[in-house]
């Protein structure tokens, strides 16, 4: 979301709007919202770089339709952000992603220079 004009995430509820709740999410993690914030940051820092939790992401946890969920507001960034991806023989490579209509897609290394000149260099 960072990479194009930011967005939300909603855990807990379906595509469908159905809402669900985290109760399954916290008993798998035995714990509580706090176990499940901090393996969610955890989750975050070893695949992101680690000021972008502190700048582009808001978690909350509101209450909807009487079932806990957690939102995550992400924030359009000024500077490309990559995700660390590591392949089947343990290789650590930065991808860069963007999020067109209801997938992340990822931005072939031929097509990067251009999107970042077209995306964070040509601000309206």
């Amino acid at each position: 979301f960072s990479n194009g004009d930011g967005g939300s995430i909603l855990i807990g509820v379906k595509d469908d709007s159905e809402v669900l709740g985290l109760d399954s999410d916290y008993e798998s993690l035995q714990g509580s919202r706090d176990k499940f914030e901090l393996h969610l940051r955890n989750i975050i820092k070893e695949n992101f770089d680690t000021t972008f939790s502190f700048n582009h992401l808001n978690i909350s946890f509101p209450v909807i339709a009487d079932h806990e969920i957690c939102k995550i507001d992400v924030q359009r960034a000024n500077k490309p952000i990559y995700i660390d991806t590591t392949d089947s023989q343990g290789n650590k490579t930065a991808k860069l992603y963007v999020r067109i209509g209801n997938s992340s897609q990822e931005i072939p290394l031929r097509d990067i220079a251009t999107y970042i000149e077209s995306r964070f260099n040509h601000r309206s």
